[in-house]
């Protein structure tokens, strides 16, 4: 008996000022990143559409979505989340919330990672991991520090022989455990990961 190929695979990623979009094939990946001129819910979808057409299917091949949970703007977030929500929805397809920290971790090398994000303004988003089996498990909880705590933070996880793993990523680095999850037939909780107070950017402008 021969195994089923898992189908079309899309991740979005609108989280920060760049907007970007993969989708996997059994052909490859296909995938793009930009700053638009347009609030990313004005571009969300014809972004996905560029994509789709390069790749050269429809939006109805889709067998799975899979979006960043966080962390990011409050605003972003809940227009990736939205989007993947209604995608869904519409084909009775499967969405999986990636936080953008543990494709990082997923990513990274060794046993023992701190995945780090710029959190803005010279704070941080991070999050320690542990690799068991392969894949990389939380020790802790996901944290946004200022530029202070998160120096005190990243000294005493590389002092117990975590390595840093520091990156912007994006739709594309959410592809590879959005697979895996599948593939494990895992499905966390759709729900967004916000670090920072809602009214945080309007504050700070």
């Amino acid at each position: 008996m021969t195994s089923r190929k898992p189908g079309p695979l899309l991740a979005v990623d609108t989280t920060e000022r760049e907007l970007s979009v993969a989708l996997q094939t059994g052909d490859g990946i296909v995938a793009i990143r930009r700053a638009p001129r347009k609030p990313h819910d004005e571009t969300i979808h014809a972004a996905a559409d560029h994509v789709l057409a390069r790749a050269g299917i429809s939006v109805k091949d889709i067998s799975s979505v899979a979006v960043a949970s966080g962390p990011g703007t409050f605003t972003g977030i809940r227009v990736g989340m939205a989007y993947a929500a209604m995608l869904a929805l519409e084909l009775r397809i499967p969405a999986l919330a990636v936080s953008r920290l543990e494709a990082l971790a997923f990513a990274a090398s060794g046993g023992k990672i701190l995945a780090a994000i710029d959190g803005f303004r010279g704070e941080t988003f991070c999050q320690l991991f542990e690799r068991k089996n392969t894949l990389p498990r939380p020790r802790g909880n996901p944290l946004w520090l200022r530029p202070e705590q998160w120096t005190d933070f990243k000294s005493a996880a590389l002092s117990r022989g975590f390595v840093l793993s520091a990156g912007k990523p994006g739709a594309r680095e959410l592809l590879a455990p959005a697979a895996s999850l599948l593939f494990r037939r895992r499905s966390p909780p759709f729900e967004p990961l916000y670090l920072k107070p809602a009214n945080y950017e309007i504050s700070r402008r």
